[in-house]
């Protein structure tokens, strides 16, 4: 099985690319970070899609600065749903099939209980809105997964801000009124590639298991680092709407309905897999 990836500098792309790398079944893989293939470049990516000819386009390439979107909406659209447009049209002359990494923001996040694959979409934000229209370009042959609150060994996430955080002095300040459930890339990176090798299509959520907030998830990082957890205050998402440009979702507690009645195993809690991704990150300091 051939698979070319887009994004594989990003911290999704890195370690789904260590993974892919690794297994057998996958016999070449491409991964092409932003300067490899410009994937906003219809040419450039008609000359990489048709000259690899690979079975599986793996889209990890995105815009996801949530705040910077609002700021060049056409950047954002250009990105994360005309990518996907080229991407698609060139993958028709190869009959090669798509994998779409999405988001947690095409919710509203006014439901209580966990969003299903199948509930209706009503995204807040410039990113939310073009993260779910570079879902509408794909067929449903294609696969769209959703994730939320990723956290990895690579890049810049919420977790090693947390973690620098910890080994500061003072009060830290986190919302207590936005729910969501982590994901650790490692986690996702194995479930993306088992979803692959299963020959699924059609949208999937893969998240970690389990759900919490902001603050709560910050609490819980200090525990396992040592740090103390008396730092951490809880405050509501109001007080810091004028330093955010992108609405976020109140509850975007994704549920993994499709992996589950597929009969797929679940990723593991977040409480396992943060817990030891945070150790990892804060021994390597």
């Amino acid at each position: 099985m051939r698979l070319l990836v887009t994004g594989a500098g990003g911290q999704v792309g890195k370690e789904f690319l260590e993974e892919a790398v690794a297994h057998p079944i996958f016999a070449e893989v491409m991964g092409t970070t932003r300067e490899q293939l410009d994937f906003t470049d219809r040419s450039q990516v008609f000359d990489a899609v048709t000259g690899f000819a690979p079975d599986w386009i793996v889209h990890l390439g995105a815009m996801t600065a949530v705040d910077a979107c609002e700021d060049d909406p056409d950047a954002a659209y250009l990105a994360n749903a005309l990518s996907v447009r080229y991407l698609k049209q060139a993958a028709r002359r190869t009959r090669s099939r798509i994998c779409y990494l999405s988001t947690d923001y095409v919710f509203d996040g006014t439901a209580s209980t966990p969003y299903r694959e199948w509930d209706p979409t009503s995204p807040l934000s410039v990113y939310g809105k073009s993260k779910l229209a570079g879902e509408a370009e794909l067929d449903i042959d294609d696969l769209i997964v959703r994730t939320s609150w990723v956290m990895g060994r690579y890049g810049r996430n919420t977790l090693k801000t947390i973690l620098t955080l910890a080994r500061a002095e003072g009060a830290v300040r986190f919302v207590a009124d936005q729910v969501g459930s982590p994901t650790v890339v490692e986690d996702l990176a194995g479930a993306l590639a088992t979803l692959i090798l299963e020959d699924m299509s059609g949208v999937f959520h893969l998240t970690n298991q389990g759900h919490l907030s902001w603050y709560e998830l910050v609490r819980f990082v200090f525990a396992e680092v040592g740090a103390d957890q008396a730092r951490v205050v809880p405050i509501d998402s109001s007080e810091i709407a004028a330093t955010r440009k992108a609405p976020r979702p109140a509850y975007s507690v994704l549920d993994n309905c499709a992996a589950r009645l597929a009969g797929l195993a679940p990723m593991p809690d977040y409480r396992e897999s943060v817990a030891k991704l945070a150790r990892q990150l804060w021994l390597a300091g």
